[in-house]
């Protein structure tokens, strides 16, 4: 076995001769404070980028705009982001076992809800999807240099404002998509009789569009139900919250859908960028839910 000195590794993977990791990024001692002028750099070539192919807020943030490559670069900025969210988690696994792990974070809910209704997981449909996600775990762990400095990037509040944006608005996309998806699919159904009593289906558009936001924490299965254990999780509580105001303006209220998609989007977008109020209205909201429910607001201790 060849052992080496930190230093000298640190020569051997700057030169490019020697395959390097992210875990290793970190034990190399490479420069971990956030990269704040190339986050401004970044947002300022995005914002300069989606400025020249004319983009509007509407079509942008409801992800419907075509332009260039502003669909796919909406994609590869969610991609990014969860890559970086689970970084250091992935680290020290295996490769396949790491991208599979990042490839659950990112389509957990876009196999499951799909799968409940009988159709073809959406990663699978849309090709794109996936190719962007084996790219951007790739860039994320294993470019010498570009995977340490887009770290930094991502770190900076620039970078992460953006990413976070993009992280938004397909989220927003995959709970909607969901919605629709379980919807359409449940008209369709000629095997088995429809409701007697419910004739708009309410309850598989709302499992697939809240498992389409939030189906990667429940996976791998291991997890069992501990995301929802406490119910402060903000994945978990966005995409039930987010669910249940769309279907309810557009099948209720007669919203049309891309209006209704754009607020969810901009609720996602605030409540990303600013935990600490979201933290106080969440647990405001759910205060008045217990009292007004009854339900148990906490976990208690198991007397079996």
């Amino acid at each position: 076995v060849f052992n080496c000195t930190a230093s000298t590794t640190y020569n051997l993977n700057y030169s490019g001769r020697m395959h390097y990791t992210s875990k290793e990024f970190e034990e190399l001692q490479l420069q971990k404070e956030p990269a704040t002028m190339l986050g401004w750099s970044f947002a300022a070539v995005v914002i300069a980028y989606l400025v020249y192919h004319g983009a509007q807020p509407y079509s942008f943030l409801t992800f419907t705009d075509k332009a260039g490559v502003i669909w796919e670069l909406t994609v590869l900025g969610f991609m990014l982001k969860v890559g970086q969210d689970v970084r250091v988690q992935v680290a020290g696994m295996y490769w396949a076992k790491a991208l599979i792990s990042t490839a659950l974070a990112c389509f957990g809910g876009g196999f499951l809800a799909p799968i409940i209704v009988g159709h073809c997981p959406i990663p699978l449909r849309e090709e794109t999807f996936a190719w962007i996600m084996v790219f951007s775990w790739y860039v994320t762990h294993h470019i010498p240099l570009v995977s340490a400095t887009w770290h930094r990037i991502a770190q900076s509040g620039p970078g992460w404002v953006v990413i976070s944006i993009c992280f938004a608005i397909f989220k927003t996309q995959q709970i909607v998509g969901g919605i629709e998806l379980a919807a359409n699919a449940i008209d369709a159904e000629a095997l088995e009789p429809h409701s007697r009593h419910f004739w708009t289906p309410a309850a598989g558009p709302f499992l697939c569009g809240f498992l389409s936001g939030c189906g990667g924490a429940f996976m791998p299965f291991d997890k069992a139900l501990k995301p929802i254990e406490a119910g402060k999780n903000w994945a978990v509580q966005s995409s039930a919250l987010a669910t249940v105001l769309y279907f309810g303006s557009t099948r209720w209220f007669g919203v049309a859908a891309l209006d209704a998609k754009l607020g969810i989007c901009l609720m996602r977008i605030c409540g990303d960028l600013f935990p600490k109020p979201r933290t106080w209205i969440m647990t405001r909201l759910t205060g008045i839910l217990y009292m007004a429910t009854n339900v148990r607001p906490a976990v208690a201790d198991s007397k079996v």
